[in-house]
């Protein structure tokens, strides 16, 4: 219907003027179908406005129905020969106009809330799937093209929907190569695997993946959700820098204080040593623990200015 009638059309004036034409067009065949003694014929003309309104009115389409019923019977009684018979197939169809209409409205009451129950249930879906902070895209199994993606995934890579949608997935989000689909071709389990997701500006963005097969709308899809873990690699390459530059810059002091530590020893076993050459020898050792000292703080405070996640009570810690 959607399709063949227009939008302005189908609002409440509409359909309001639609059935009061109709009733009227009724009303004017009724009159010359009783006064040429056409009985049975005319009537199928009834069911049209009387589903019509029932079917967009509910219970008040069943009081239309029992309206124009009652117009029906007046008319055969003021424009037919009445007899009997006439009289009883007369009200017989009057019941049934009422019946049909109170059946029809039952099932469009029926329809109505399942319409509203199924147009919460999108309005529920669409409103995760547009605000999940993390990208989805729904793939065919069977020829690995994109169905559909939600605004997150083309945030993080780059691309619209239409571009993606329709296409093969390892051209757009999976390095694998096509007929090595680490799903449906190796039979691996993804579930919050490091993975690469491959973006627009030919950035490779590591994420956090999970793939799910199931069954949507009577069809096997693979429902692919992906987090952008690239904060927590850098957190990570950033530990390891500091890492590695803590161990350069302590590593050459400590062998040094290691060796002159052994060279004292040698003295101390070798000949005799004064006190002052004990206490000039320790000293130099405690400069060179002081200066490791002093090289790991300026890398904490280095950390510390670079890193905003870190809680203020540590950073003045870190920075004393």
């Amino acid at each position: 219907m959607k399709c063949l009638i227009r939008e302005e059309w189908t609002g409440t004036p509409a359909k309001i003027g639609l059935l009061a034409v109709l009733t009227i067009i009724l009303a004017v065949v009724t009159y010359f179908c009783l006064t040429s003694n056409q009985q049975v014929l005319f009537t199928h003309l009834y069911y049209i406005p009387i589903i019509l309104a029932a079917y967009w009115y509910g219970r008040r389409g069943v009081l239309y129905a029992a309206g124009l019923s009652v117009i029906y019977l007046w008319a055969v009684f003021a424009f037919s020969t009445v007899d009997t018979q006439i009289i009883l197939a007369a009200s017989g169809r009057a019941l049934f106009f009422i019946g049909i209409a109170l059946v029809t409205s039952l099932l469009s009451i029926a329809i109505q809330r399942q319409q509203e129950s199924i147009t919460r249930s999108e309005e529920k879906f669409r409103g995760i799937w547009e605000n999940i902070q993390a990208a989805v895209i729904l793939v065919d199994p069977e020829t690995h093209t994109i169905i559909a993606a939600n605004p997150e995934a083309v945030k993080m890579t780059g691309f619209s929907e239409a571009e993606m949608t329709g296409h093969a997935c390892h051209k757009f989000v999976c390095p694998a190569e096509q007929g090595k689909c680490p799903i449906s071709d190796l039979g691996m389990k993804v579930d919050r695997a490091e993975r690469v997701l491959l973006a627009r500006d030919g950035k490779s963005v590591p994420v956090l993946k999970t793939v799910t097969d199931m069954t949507v709308g009577g069809k096997r899809v693979f429902i692919e959700s992906f987090i952008d873990i690239t904060p927590m690699k850098e957190a990570e390459n950033t530990l390891l820098a500091f890492i590695r530059e803590a161990t350069l810059r302590t590593r050459n002091p400590l062998e040094l204080v290691r060796d002159n530590l052994q060279e004292l020893e040698e003295d101390l076993k070798g000949r005799d040593t004064t006190p002052d050459y004990i206490e000039t020898a320790l000293a130099v050792q405690e400069k060179n623990l002081g200066a490791i000292v002093t090289n790991l703080q300026d890398l904490e405070r280095a950390i510390v200015d670079k890193r905003t996640e870190i809680p203020d009570a540590l950073r003045e810690y870190l920075r004393r």
